[in-house]
């Protein structure tokens, strides 16, 4: 495994203005990211940003915002701040495995305590868990969902797709816990990856576990495949399912699945939260976040020729 190089950085703003999406504002206390998952979305704002490349510099070259939680509460005590949720995770995981040393997460979170701002959260890590204790009190005077993705169930598959996470009973095992301490949590299983998590025994595997753990919400994403994003995770699955390449070429002819797949997906979903009892996530969207916009945000999907996966 390569060595990682963390760079502390100051950032002038903490709270950024996210668009086309179900939450307007976002905190990353960090820029790249160890958890190493093949697929991820944030490889293509990495590499957009000049941060170095969508491949191995994602992984090991981590920009450390070392003052987010001062710029963050300066932001916050604005008269023009409106109290908007902020969503943590976005970009990159809050609580990967640096969050232990650095406390970022923990810091942030205190300044939007102090200031009952409603807050969401996406995670891989039971390291979450660690704080508790402010998700509760926020959990008593604002609105806060943590949500924690969970790909697979499959232990083979999870450690070729996101090797540097925690197995997903760990999450589960977190995810319980918060439970129990009063925040209200969901699984997001983001991305659905075509021909290897999409079946409905596959998706169902997910949400059992999700009702059985405490979730109130199950949401389920597709994958996209952004420009630097496509490069790395194709050349991903032709090292590990190379009978699946050519599909994915017809098919992702440019960043998004295609609507014929994407209905059949969104049936077998809605069949499985039936069979559970579990909503629909809040902050759940068909797809992840895909293209980019000159200013390094998603931009609306625009279908072209609709092609097939024929999964």
């Amino acid at each position: 495994m390569s060595r990682v190089e963390y760079h502390e950085i100051e950032c002038k703003t903490a709270l950024n203005r996210v668009h086309h999406m179900p939450f307007k504002w976002s905190v990353n206390p960090y820029v790249g990211c160890t958890h190493s998952c093949h697929y991820c979305y944030a490889r293509a704002y990495y590499a957009k940003a000049e941060h170095g490349n969508a491949d191995r510099d994602f992984e090991t070259r981590i920009l450390v915002k070392t003052n987010i939680a001062d710029v963050l509460r300066t932001e916050l005590a604005r008269p023009r701040w409106m109290g908007e949720q902020v969503a943590l995770g976005t970009a990159t995981d809050c609580y990967q495995p640096i969050e232990g040393k650095y406390r970022l997460t923990r810091r942030a979170l205190e300044v939007l305590l102090a200031h009952r701002n409603p807050v969401g959260l996406v995670t891989k890590s039971p390291l979450v868990l660690r704080d508790r204790d402010l998700l509760a009190a926020l959990a008593h005077v604002a609105t806060v969902r943590v949500f924690f993705t969970i790909t697979t169930l499959d232990p083979t598959l999870w450690r070729q797709v996101e090797s540097g996470t925690a197995p997903p009973h760990q999450r589960l095992r977190a995810l319980h816990a918060l439970s129990e301490a009063g925040v209200p949590t969901g699984v997001l299983l983001a991305p659905i990856l075509p021909g290897l998590t999409d079946s409905e025994e596959q998706i169902a595997a997910v949400a059992a576990a999700a009702a059985a753990s405490g979730a109130v919400s199950f949401g389920a994403g597709v994958l996209r495949l952004a420009p630097f994003v496509k490069e790395h995770y194709l050349g991903w699955l032709s090292e590990h399912y190379p009978d699946l390449l050519r599909r994915y070429e017809r098919a992702y002819s440019g960043a998004y699945a295609p609507r014929e797949y994407l209905a059949r997906l969104d049936a077998r979903v809605e069949r499985v939260r039936a069979r559970y009892g579990v909503g629909a996530a809040s902050s759940e969207q068909r797809q992840a976040p895909g293209p980019l916009d000159r200013s390094g945000q998603p931009v609306s999907p625009k279908h072209g020729r609709q092609l097939s996966l024929a999964l």
